[in-house]
């Protein structure tokens, strides 16, 4: 077969593979009059260029680059692409967000898990660490307004061999992915167990489930992955330069447990009062700065920059949580304002709220009143289970969603009055509601303004054309006392 490298060799390989940049998908099959006329006849070039074309279509641009660039067949083995030279070949796309930054676009997908050999399987002898050792990366921007996805163009190539403590973490996130299927808990599986690899769901019905060797309960396919939140490290740091390092939390090689680390750390100053802990690592007793909690646990971290490199990496949130002295929570934990007519056109499965509490693990640090001051209680590693994801979870987003598209019903009592509304309340959820996230309160309702805020700051648009108050999804408080209660004793 032609080929102008050798598939033996990591460095001819990789070397070859840098001709691809500022390359369009389109590009490659212009240049390629090989492996259509030599190795797949019965295809025409129409033909083969209208099946990859589809925007709606996932995943296929990195057949294009191992057939029509590399000149050979794509397949499903579990071996590395480039076999001999243990290479595995990924391409993926990257976006550009609206602040001008980068980001990878999507989770990387290593290779499938097999429930049924999982269980038996060491790290280093695995399909997954297999496909790990050397990923040759191809990144593609990845563009909204292109309709033709042969016209995204290729423009960061870069070989990821994990070391260090990235591969510390990675092979221990790959012994809980594996103790939970012993445990006969694969249908419990999310990626927020595990901080860089991952178990992401592998199916293109969400209804598909398959045995697992310790319970008869089905699971849904999954898959080994690299979290969408490492690959972008691995992006802004690790190839454009393009970012700041931030400061990491391990910095003795010889720790083994990054978890228990983090909590042994936090622990040390359980109740010991805020105002001593803000004099002692703010040098300053009255600080006042709204953050000021959360940001507490990284300084006991020896964290000085904004966040922790292992926290960005492994998509990990700290969440101050403050109760008060009657053992209640004051406020549900809020989330950033979303556009109803943007969160309309979601389904449940690729929705915002689902990929957020699929990926993202929280690391809650616990306050508790007394008297005038707030105690450091200990901190908790927390992501939403399951269960609750696709119970409770689903079925509110999905009724706040539903009346967003039916039409938000308003109810008007007299103009100085607060207007109110049918949308899912605290009241009548277990963890998910929504209210407003804006400055001041304002409507726009049948031609007549309400409120006293301003109409393009503070509204949004709904589907009937009317505007309310910018909206949220609020995590319940109760939700969240019942996670940590544990920690309260």
């Amino acid at each position: 077969m032609y080929k102008r490298y050798n598939s033996k060799d990591k460095e001819s390989i990789y070397k070859y593979a840098q001709e691809l940049k500022g390359k369009t998908f389109k590009d490659i099959c212009d240049a390629d009059k090989y492996f259509l006329t030599e190795v797949v006849k019965e295809v025409t070039e129409e033909e083969y260029r209208i099946s990859y074309e589809n925007k709606n279509r996932k995943g296929g641009l990195g057949e294009i680059v191992e057939e029509r660039y590399f000149h050979y067949k794509a397949d499903n083995i579990s071996e590395a692409d480039f076999s001999d030279a243990q290479v595995e070949l990924k391409v993926t796309p990257y976006k550009i967000n609206k602040n001008g930054t980068i980001s990878a676009k999507e989770r990387l997908i290593i290779s499938m898990i097999n429930y049924m050999k999982i269980i038996n399987m060491d790290f280093y002898n695995s399909n997954a660490w297999e496909k790990l050792k050397n990923i040759l990366l191809v990144y593609y921007l990845w563009e909204p307004n292109i309709e033709d996805r042969l016209d995204y163009m290729i423009n960061y190539i870069y070989m990821l061999s994990p070391e260090g403590e990235d591969l510390r973490i990675i092979e221990s996130d790959f012994y809980k992915i594996r103790q939970k299927v012993i445990d006969g808990k694969a249908h419990e599986l999310s990626e927020g167990d595990t901080l860089y690899l991952g178990a992401a769901t592998k199916s293109s019905n969400s209804k598909n489930r398959t045995p697992q060797p310790n319970s008869k309960i089905l699971a849904k396919p999954r898959a080994f992955s690299l979290k969408t939140s490492y690959m972008t490290y691995v992006l802004r740091n690790y190839i454009t330069g393009g970012s700041e390092r931030e400061d990491k939390i391990l910095k003795d090689d010889t720790v083994l447990g990054f978890e228990e680390y983090v909590l042994n750390k936090i622990n040390q100053y359980k109740n010991i009062k805020d105002t001593d802990l803000f004099k002692e690592f703010f040098d300053d007793e009255n600080i006042k700065s709204k953050n000021r909690y959360s940001r507490l646990a990284l300084e006991i971290l020896g964290v000085k920059t904004k966040n922790a490199e292992e926290f960005e990496k492994a998509n990990i949130e700290v969440k101050a949580v403050r109760i008060e002295s009657d053992k209640k929570l004051r406020e549900s934990m809020s989330f950033p304002a979303f556009k109803t007519m943007e969160l309309i056109k979601q389904n449940w499965e690729e929705s915002d709220i689902n990929n957020y509490f699929t990926e993202t693990k929280f690391l809650f640090v616990i306050y508790k009143k007394k008297q005038n001051n707030y105690y450091l209680k200990g901190a908790k590693f927390w992501n939403m289970p399951v269960d609750d994801i696709e119970g409770s979870l689903r079925e509110e987003w999905q009724r706040a969603v539903n009346i967003f598209r039916e039409g938000v019903k308003f109810t008007i009592k007299r103009p100085d009055y607060p207007i109110r509304n049918n949308l899912p309340k605290k009241s009548n959820t277990k963890i998910l509601h929504v209210r407003p996230h804006a400055r001041k309160g304002a409507h726009v309702i049948n031609g007549i303004k309400y409120g006293n805020g301003e109409i393009e700051r503070d509204t949004d648009l709904l589907p009937d054309g009317n505007r309310m108050t910018k909206q949220c999804f609020w995590l319940n408080n109760d939700y969240i006392l019942k996670q940590i209660k544990d920690k309260l004793k």
